[in-house]
């Protein structure tokens, strides 16, 4: 069965945005830090979308979503979840 995640290693940043948008952390990072599907993917995934919406160099390909026609909604729920991650880093600190 092909993957249903696969990132372009030649576009790819490692900028970690579309593992940290997946609602349903789907989305792995390997050794080298680039992304790869968990292995329950094709059970778990809800093909949102927002893995490929947020990716900026287009380097991440979806099996059955493709880019969207404005990745507003998933650059919200990546900027978001950034915020409460430095708000709970700056609790502890």
């Amino acid at each position: 069965m092909d993957k249903l995640i696969v990132a372009d290693k030649g576009k790819c940043t490692r900028c970690k945005a579309c593992h940290i948008v997946c609602p349903m952390k789907v989305i792995n990072l390997d050794e080298d830090g680039f992304p790869v599907p968990d292995e329950k993917a094709y059970k778990l995934c809800i093909n949102c979308g927002y893995c490929v919406d947020v990716c900026a160099f287009g380097a991440l390909w979806h099996r059955v979503r493709k880019h969207g026609r404005t990745s507003r909604a998933a650059l919200r729920r990546l900027e978001a979840l950034k915020r409460r991650e430095r708000e709970s880093n700056n609790k502890e600190e």
